[in-house]
């Protein structure tokens, strides 16, 4: 087509080139480790500034009709006048849970790599307070509807904050106003606008820090020795088509998602407040009494810490944030400075690891046990119960593989990998078994201790089934050339059931007609990038 109009690719790359300004591309080569499909890891930033942008654009959208002196009545408008404006304002809740989620899986994932060492100190601790401001403008916005769950996230931080001593009062003026509800809404509109400008200026020079520091190495070619780079070599390829192709195939499968799942979740009748993506009822409304004072699920790790009895007196509420949110953030803060040996392997830092583990386990289960039991008070016994088995395990595990590996003992051969698919097999299946009794006992008591059993039972599972994958893949009558044929077609197996699922219960929902449409036009994205993913392997062999 394009030589049919006298046009050719290399013509419209010098004409680009040329009236831009652009001598040489702006972005760096990548090996080709980077694009395979284990390659996706090298690019949850690129994920993240996907998303990020989907929340620019459909805030700017929700802006044009938010209304501080009557948020809940503007939100309402909305959703039943506005075309699409469900589907528009659940997808933009969703794509601020999917950005909080990618930012967690990018921090962790360079933290057990060792991204925090030279030469990324900066680059670290900017992503560390991105990090923050990303908890923050997902406070601020969760709390601009007006809603019962809105007003309650407000109580819960206005009460944080007026417990800092000293500057208690300041920050409830600055961050919550003067206790009107147009201050109130006003103050955080703005706050929130303030984070999301912080954002996009600080991932700016995170990125542009990125590319001068170059992606952390895979450890097969850094010989996992710190200072990790990937220097541009004559082999590697070029950024245009191949990591351009690449990101959109990536960023087509993220947006895809981002509107799939609130589409999905908004099309079945009876989510659970924390999960749906619609507003919940008016703070005045009946309902609005038998709802829990829940702040964002994402915040609920420190909500149950205010909980614990150990905390007493006017600050408890600052000596729980204290613990458990204000060290662990100085604690990845400083890490780069704490940990700076040149080594980059988990096993031969076994503190720094079992740190990381014990954080994302922390996460996980004290955000499980504030939905459960909010504003359930927890004994000293209890907490200690719940806290301390998953330090000892994981501490004392980390210690002993750390050891085996470092004797060379820690080895997988073709006779391991293959008795290691039926011990898998059969721990799998008792995995499973353990967790229907303990669901089954959870719905009686759902105390702490059988969320954290829960959560164990879940973790063994997942450990469980990525190993079972793991060995059958490397089985000898198994290629791993097939693994993007399989991720593939587990995805479409996914996509089909949903649709057949959703599609049953469609008309239960108010805004089925728009939630059809988000769940069409998200199964487009998906399959686009499928599809485009597919055309990468066929045209480039990658």
């Amino acid at each position: 087509m394009l030589e049919k109009l006298g046009l050719s690719q290399d013509g419209i790359k010098k004409w680009v080139k040329e009236r831009a300004g652009i001598k040489t591309p702006p972005l760096k080569k990548s090996p080709d480790y980077m694009r395979k499909w284990g390659g996706k890891w090298y690019w949850t930033g690129a994920l993240i500034t996907t998303v990020f942008l989907y929340e620019v654009v459909t805030g700017l959208v929700l802006l044009l009709y938010y209304n501080p002196a009557s948020p809940y009545s503007a939100t309402e408008y909305v959703l039943n006048n506005i075309p699409f404006g469900a589907l528009l304002l659940s997808t933009h809740l969703y794509g601020a849970y999917a950005m909080i989620v990618l930012v967690y899986v990018h921090m962790f994932r360079n933290y057990f790599v060792g991204a925090y060492k030279k030469p990324r100190e900066i680059q670290w601790i900017i992503g560390v307070i991105l990090l923050a401001l990303t908890l923050g403008v997902g406070y601020f916005g969760y709390s601009l509807t007006g809603d019962v769950l809105s007003y309650n996230a407000q109580d819960v931080g206005k009460g944080i904050a007026g417990s800092i001593p000293v500057l208690g009062t300041f920050l409830v003026n600055i961050g919550f106003g003067n206790g009107t509800d147009v201050s109130l809404f006003s103050r955080f509109l703005g706050w929130h606008i303030i984070m999301a400008a912080l954002i996009f200026l600080l991932f700016g020079y995170h990125f542009y820090l990125a590319e001068v520091n170059t992606m952390v190495p895979s450890g097969k070619e850094s010989h996992y020795r710190a200072p990790a780079t990937t220097p541009e070599t004559p082999s590697m390829k070029s950024w245009y088509p191949y990591n351009l192709l690449y990101l959109t195939e990536l960023g087509m499968l993220t947006i895809g998602f981002v509107i799939l799942v609130p589409s999905v979740l908004g099309l079945i009748p009876s989510v659970p407040i924390l999960l749906s993506p619609f507003p919940g009822p008016s703070p005045t409304s009946i309902a609005a009494s038998l709802i829990p004072p829940y702040p964002p699920w994402f915040l609920l790790f420190a909500y149950k810490a205010v909980d614990f009895s150990i905390f007493q007196g006017p600050t408890s509420a600052l000596q729980a944030m204290t613990v458990f949110t204000v060290l662990p953030l100085l604690y990845f803060l400083l890490i780069p400075f704490l940990d700076r040996g040149e080594s980059l392997h988990p096993f031969s830092r076994p503190i720094t690891t079992s740190l990381g583990i014990l954080s994302i386990v922390y996460l996980i289960v004290m955000s499980l046990w504030g939905a459960f039991t909010p504003s359930v008070i927890i004994s000293p016994p209890v907490m200690l119960e719940v806290l301390i088995p998953p330090a000892v395990v994981t501490i004392g595990g980390m210690f002993v593989i750390s050891r085996l590996w470092r004797s060379g003992r820690l080895k997988i051969g073709s006779r391991t990998i293959a008795s290691s698919y039926f011990i898998f097999v059969a721990g799998l299946i008792a995995a499973v078994i353990s967790l229907a009794t303990l669901f089954g006992t959870s719905l009686k008591d759902p105390s702490g201790v059988t969320v954290t059993r829960i959560l164990l039972s879940l973790g063994s599972i997942s450990f469980l089934a990525l190993g079972t994958a793991k060995a059958t893949v490397q089985l000898p009558d198994v290629k791993m050339k097939g693994n993007h044929t399989l991720g593939y077609g587990v995805i479409v197996a996914l996509l089909v059931i949903t649709w057949g699922l959703v599609l049953f219960a469609a008309k239960l929902s108010p805004y089925h007609q728009e939630m059809l449409v988000g769940l069409i036009l998200g199964t487009v994205f998906i399959l686009a990038g499928m599809s485009l993913a597919v055309y990468r392997r066929i045209a480039y062999r990658e």
